[in-house]
């Protein structure tokens, strides 16, 4: 990375807890980053505390008589004076982090430390960025580096008890975390963790780094015996139970084996005692070796050992395993599939993972590696691989101090796509479903970093479970609040309209996302053509139905109202075209984009989308998913969706009455979807009068909503779909259905529908709104067979320009403009 210009490297204030003299967990970390900014250039002072971890005891006499200042290895160290607790629990470490805050704020009001222009803050304690925000200058940023997410530990491995203390915890992480400018973490399933506790601010992943010149492989030291080595930390998470037993199978099995237990902590009693009481003498106890000696160290494991909690494999990632795996040695990890851990150990091929608390499985995997040197090679080999091409510490580094200098000159990182954030207030219809889309295909394109759903409660917890696991950490997902939902979705247009707006900048100054998108722009016709905009922000979205242009695309005689609708939308269509902030508008209408180019200043803002909606499952055979049982030898006719007066429900009931006794004994009619309430009565009516007039027609209402496995096999079974709709404006996902598995089409030939089906010979469409016409076009199809009225070729083609991904790489597209 090129070293930017001398003036942007303005000094750094680290705060964290943790430093040298500390020789595990944060502080070796911290200690690489401050000297390493040093290199850097920059001069860097260290707020921190007097050593603790693992165990005060060890540090009795450096805190004896601490330095309140002292200069180690170019780095200026601050050494707060604050409480530490003398025995171990949940509530003491968080009263310890408290009084660290205290005492750090006491030094900002003395002066002993000044505010800085770009601070770094080490979290797992959220004190200590809640002290980086204090010392954060007015115009300054700060960094908060989130190696452990404490409420999520907590809670998972049942330090804390206390249900109301762990909200708390999960509160304060939110609020504090959302006051930073940028959040690093170690991988993509803490950032997906911190998304779903609500923090919005910028995420990078920044994994722990390695020394990869002072950690190197050497040979296993030829006066030791075969060793299964574990170092660290004695704690909670880590679940040491597990090697109680590994050494009393280790005892039977391989009896030439040690196992070196080394490291400090406040389980390390414990699990000297459980030794002792099951005298297990393989079992070797060490404290652990300073920095300089790590090397040799790690050497000494043949086969490494990382367990830990299950539970907590989402909130901490062991820093270990980076200078195992450079060490060029192996380790057996204890890890549930599909976590953090699982997943790495499929990526690298460089360590075993087994389930936790399993620990048959652990000694099997052991012995197993222990048995077989070509293995524990060719995993050495690619472990160390792995850490040179990913992990290498001064590339890491680099990469830190180039975005304190793009925070510092742009207020953002550079060199990164942008975040689009989608407004969706309607849980039904496409919504859903054109999400999923998005979601599936982010991954595929680079115009987006992040993206943010902005949806209703309902459809947030049916897509929290869909979320791409690997793209986890690049979605964001929030629920609009009653108010806002029900203001969203007001029965009048302007109401709103005016909502839609007022909530989409709500939530883009709340996310920092530097796009808003309408799944569906018609609703915000009326805000955005009056001028109404984001500040710097822009907008776009997708125009779901324009009619402005029907006349130019069909044999159109528009009544009054359809006139007077036409004409507020152009002059809608006008104003919003001409906004400033909007800089993008797709349409499922093919013809509309032409149109708007010749009838509209900036109408070139306008550019096709296909809609991509059509089955989620293939078309096979699956009768046995049918809704309803329909009869043998008769042609079955299909309606199926919203059923309401504006689909033409009511108007194919009418037409039934019409047509011949013969027409009617050859059919079957399922209608399916859920009945609107305002015509359930007339729909009623109409049914116990055709099954008087009409006795040889056989017709059938499933009153409900349809899965989509369930439509499929409707539609498969089906000889033609039907959608009589009256005069809608738009397309519809019926006409793909249809097409899809080369069904005719009987539907309006009003607009841009009818339009379709004639130019692509997807059915037949003719006034949908006259009973009479509508029952001489099925008489029609009867008689002449169905398979005369679909062109299967144009149906498979017009398919094929209609997908998802199509229409997904279509919108992220559309965004290179804005």
């Amino acid at each position: 990375m090129a070293r930017p210009a001398q003036d942007s490297r303005e000094p750094v204030l680290l705060v964290t807890q943790h430093y040298a003299p500390e020789m595990i967990g944060s502080a070796p970390y911290c200690s690489d980053l401050a000297e390493g900014l040093v290199r850097q250039d920059r001069a860097v002072t260290v707020l921190t505390g007097l050593p603790h971890y693992p165990d005060p005891a060890e540090y009795t006499a450096f805190n004896a008589d601490p330095p309140p200042r002292q200069k180690l290895a170019g780095v200026q160290v601050e050494r707060l004076h604050s409480w530490l607790p003398k025995r171990r629990s949940a509530l003491l470490r968080i009263a310890g982090e408290l009084m660290f805050l205290l005492a750090g704020l006491r030094a900002l009001l003395q002066r002993r430390v000044r505010r800085a222009e770009v601070v770094i803050s080490l979290c797992p304690s959220i004190f200590a960025v809640l002290l980086g925000i204090a010392a954060t200058a007015r115009d300054g940023r700060h960094v908060a580096m989130v190696h452990d997410i404490q409420s999520g530990l907590a809670s998972s491995l049942g330090i804390v008890r206390f249900g109301f203390l762990v909200r708390l915890m999960r509160l304060a992480e939110r609020v504090i975390l959302n006051r930073v400018d940028l959040i690093l973490v170690l991988s993509a399933e803490m950032a997906a963790v911190l998304r779903a506790l609500g923090v919005v601010r910028p995420i990078e992943i920044l994994p722990i780094w390695v020394d990869i010149a002072a950690i190197r492989p050497q040979p296993l030291p030829a006066h030791l015996p075969p060793t299964v080595l574990y170092s660290g930390n004695f704690g909670r998470k880590q679940g040491l139970e597990q090697l109680i037993t590994l050494a009393a199978e280790l005892a039977l099995s391989r009896p030439d084996v040690r196992l070196l237990l080394r490291g400090s902590g406040g389980e390390r009693t414990a699990v000297m005692a459980a030794v002792a009481r099951r005298r297990l003498g393989n079992v070797q106890f060490e404290d652990l070796v300073s920095r300089d000696r790590l090397d040799a160290a790690l050497a000494a494991g043949m086969v490494h050992l990382v367990p830990q909690k299950p539970d907590g494999a989402d909130f901490a990632v062991p820093s270990k395993i980076y200078n195992i795996m450079a060490a060029g040695r192996c380790f057996v990890t204890t890890a549930l599939p599909g976590s953090a851990l699982w997943q790495l150990q499929a990526q690298t091929e460089a360590f075993v993972c087994v389930e936790p608390e399993n620990p048959v499985a652990l000694a099997d995997a052991v012995i197993a590696l222990l048995d077989d040197a070509e293995r524990r090679q060719a995993m050495a080999e690619r472990g160390r691989a792995y850490i040179e091409r990913h992990h290498s510490r001064d590339m890491l580094l680099a990469r830190i101090d180039g975005w304190l200098v793009d925070l510092r000159r742009e207020g953002r990182l550079t060199g990164r796509s942008r975040d689009l954030l989608v407004l969706e207030p309607d849980a039904g219809g496409h919504a859903e479903e054109w999400l999923q889309h998005l979601l599936l295909h982010l991954g595929k394109q680079r115009e987006v970093e992040r993206i943010w759903l902005v949806v209703p409660p309902r459809l947030h917890d049916r897509l929290v479970d869909r979320l791409p696991v690997h793209l986890r950490h690049r979605i964001g997902l929030l629920a609009l609040t009653p108010v806002e939902l029900r203001m969203c979705t007001h029965r009048r247009l302007a109401i709103s309209g005016m909502a839609r707006w007022w909530v989409m900048r709500r939530y883009l100054t709340r996310t920092g996302a530097e796009i808003g998108y309408f799944l569906s722009l018609d609703h915000l016709s009326l805000p955005l053509g009056l001028g109404l905009g984001a500040g710097r922000r822009r907008l776009s979205g997708i125009l779901f139905r324009p009619s402005v242009h029907y006349h130019a695309i069909s044999d159109y005689r528009p009544g009054f109202g359809e006139r007077l609708r036409d004409w507020r939308k152009a002059v809608l269509y006008r104003g919003m075209l001409r906004n400033t902030s909007v800089e993008s508008v797709l349409t499922l209408d093919p013809f509309f984009a032409d149109y708007a180019v010749v009838h509209y200043p900036d109408g070139d803002k306008v550019s096709v989308v296909p809609d991509p909606a059509f089955p989620a499952v293939g078309l096979a055979a699956n009768d046995h998913l049918l809704p309803v049982a329909v009869p043998q030898g008769r042609l079955i006719l299909l309606l199926f969706g919203a059923l309401t007066e504006r689909k033409g429900v009511l108007h194919l009931l009418d037409a039934m009455k019409i047509i011949s006794p013969v027409t009617a004994a050859r059919i079957a009619v399922v209608v399916a979807g859920k009945v609107a309430p305002e015509i359930r009565r007339d729909l009623s009516l109409r049914q116990a009068r055709l099954r008087r007039e009409q006795p040889d027609l056989w017709l059938h209402v499933e009153d409900r909503w349809l899965d989509s496995p369930e439509i499929t096999a409707l539609v498969r079974r089906c000889d033609i779909v039907l959608a009589p709709y009256q005069r809608f404006v738009g397309s519809s996902g019926v006409l793909l259905w249809a097409a899809r598995a080369g069904k005719p089409l009987l539907t309006q030939d009003y607009g841009l529908l009818g339009r379709l089906v004639r130019d692509h010979h997807l059915g037949l469409a003719l006034d949908a709104t006259d009973p009479r016409k509508l029952a001489d076009g099925i008489t029609d199809m009867v008689q002449r067979g169905p398979a005369q009225f679909v062109d299967a070729v144009a149906a498979a083609d017009f398919v094929a320009r209609h997908t998802p991904e199509m229409f997904a790489t279509q919108v992220f597209s559309s965004l290179r403009r804005v």
